[in-house]
């Protein structure tokens, strides 16, 4: 299928950022470079959610309600008192068809090699080059401090299908007009997340165009939602208009 081969050939070869970033070539960008790209720029941006406790109020609890704080308490320490991280979640949502973004995910392949690789070098060249003409992709990527709760996000990514997502997620510019999900791609091991595509034209016209804002949504369940947003006038890279 085109649109495996367009999105996905990455796994088979393993704002002023932008302007920093396309000033030399994406295989000399550093490690710090690759990351501002990937997860704070005008492609990429990252959510946040930390799990937190409700706060009690004191002057209401029982002695129960108070040992039950307790025993809270005691599985958020160790032994030595010592108070532990609660447990965050960061979304990474990135426009896998930007040009850009392409370019700090082969970059990334690079800075993992140990020995130079020319060959690879080229073929993640053409990954970066390929024309995204019909589609946008946007991914998503999942961090987490707690690995049970970064099991349940991947099985909820692995298992959605985009049947059932496709009145829950979707593109909507600043006029309020909405691009609805068009294919879905569960995460692999190509390290950029699940892959949420989009018709680039509607009726005949670019659905985005420099002037808009685009907001990117996408609920899963009801406590994992998406929304982060972007504004396409800062995305220009090389000149160009990149998405």
């Amino acid at each position: 299928m085109r649109l495996l081969s367009i999105c996905f050939v990455l796994a088979l070869c393993v704002s002023s950022v932008a302007a920093q970033n396309s000033a030399k070539p994406w295989s000399e960008w550093s490690k710090k470079e690759v990351d501002k790209m990937l997860n704070e720029s005008a492609w990429g941006q990252t959510q946040v959610e930390e799990k937190k406790e409700q706060p009690q109020n004191v002057e209401a609890v029982t002695q129960v309600a108070a040992n039950r704080a307790a025993d809270r308490q005691m599985s958020r320490t160790g032994e030595s008192g010592e108070t532990k991280a609660q447990p965050s979640i960061r979304y990474h949502v990135r426009f896998l068809s930007a040009k850009p973004v392409r370019a700090a995910f082969a970059r990334m392949v690079l800075l993992n090699k140990t020995q130079p690789d020319e060959a690879l070098t080229g073929q993640l060249q053409g990954f970066i080059d390929r024309s995204f003409a019909d589609y946008i992709v946007v991914s998503v990527g999942v961090e987490v401090s707690d690995a049970k709760i970064g099991e349940q996000l991947m099985r909820a990514l692995s298992m959605a299908t985009a049947d059932a997502l496709k009145q829950n997620v979707f593109l909507e510019r600043k006029d309020g007009k909405k691009l609805y999900l068009m294919e879905y791609r569960p995460p692999t091991e190509d390290g950029m997340g699940a892959k949420f595509v989009f018709q680039r034209v509607v009726d005949g016209q670019a659905f985005l165009t420099e002037n808009d804002s685009v907001r990117f949504v996408a609920q899963f369940n009801e406590r994992m939602k998406l929304n982060t947003r972007y504004k396409l006038s800062d995305m220009l890279y090389d000149g160009k208009l990149e998405y």
